[in-house]
């Protein structure tokens, strides 16, 4: 389900906090990265992973090397583990293609993506016909994250942004 490459004269979707109000803006992401991060960063983070059971958890394993504050790492692990286990299980990619985590931590912000070989998807917001047992991780990715985005480009990449602002506790 998520995940995408970065190409030239790429368009993607960026979704600024109101999913479920379909306020959603294309916009050309500039060559390079492919989609918005963090210019200047205090650390970084580059995982590849096997798309199996384990992943989520290594994902969250390497997150703890990371420099953060406690809540902003509490979400951060709610996400990406969140977004790693939609790539394992709802992805057509290939099945020897790995899932990957890029983190870049900057000074008011945390630039969380994770990317796998599938062809992409649309996001749907919740409904009150919304399975109650399924369908939160891009909700909970709406709700947490200040922006986020979903491109494709013969892989699919899910980006988002996580404030720091507000977060003093050390982790």
């Amino acid at each position: 389900m998520v995940g995408g490459g970065a190409g030239k004269g790429m368009v993607g979707r960026v979704f600024t906090r109101r999913l479920l109000d379909a306020a959603t803006t294309v916009v050309r992401m500039p060559t390079g990265s492919g989609e918005p991060g963090p210019r200047s960063t205090r650390s970084r983070l580059s995982l590849r992973l096997d798309p199996d059971v384990d992943a989520a958890g290594k994902a969250r394993e390497a997150l703890e090397r990371l420099e953060v504050e406690r809540g902003v790492l509490q979400d951060m692990n709610l996400l990406v583990t969140e977004l790693v286990t939609n790539s394992v299980r709802h992805a057509d990619a290939p099945a020897h293609e790995p899932v990957q985590v890029e983190v870049a931590v900057a000074g008011d912000h945390v630039f969380v993506a994770v990317e796998d070989g599938g062809s992409g998807f649309k996001p749907k917001p919740r409904s009150a016909h919304s399975p109650r047992d399924s369908g939160w991780g891009l909700h909970l990715v709406e709700r947490l994250s200040s922006r986020w985005g979903v491109m494709s480009n013969g892989r699919t990449r899910v980006w988002l942004e996580l404030p720091r602002t507000g977060r003093a506790e050390a982790a």
